[in-house]
């Protein structure tokens, strides 16, 4: 029983290291290609997830860690600049965007 107690808080401990991690990548985007490379980093960390699962790991990390106001004019700024394309670089900002989003509603959801 306590094995897999202390199973279960490594686990935790190591999911809320790699949040830590991609914040710092977060931190550090300067384009569309940026977030791809981050979506492919969670992808090799978790092997076959679906958009809904990649989009949680997202809004934790953005939960956890929140973004400044400049990061959030970047953000805003990368989706508007590939919102009428069709392509990776479209998906990749529309849903990191969504996932901002979430994260502020879920936030203010908290707060209030």
């Amino acid at each position: 029983m306590i094995y897999y107690l202390y199973k279960k808080s490594f686990k935790k401990d190591i999911y809320y290291f790699y949040l830590y991690y991609l914040r710092f990548r977060i931190k550090n985007v300067k384009n569309a290609y940026d977030i791809i490379n981050i979506f492919k980093n969670i992808n090799f960390y978790f092997r076959n997830i679906s958009s809904d699962t990649l989009s949680n790991i997202i809004i934790d990390c953005i939960k956890t860690y929140p973004l400044y106001n400049h990061e959030l004019q970047k953000f805003s700024t990368l989706q508007q600049q590939f919102d009428m394309n069709l392509g990776i670089e479209n998906y990749a900002t529309f849903i990191f965007w969504i996932c901002v989003i979430k994260s502020i509603e879920e936030t203010q959801k908290l707060l209030n």
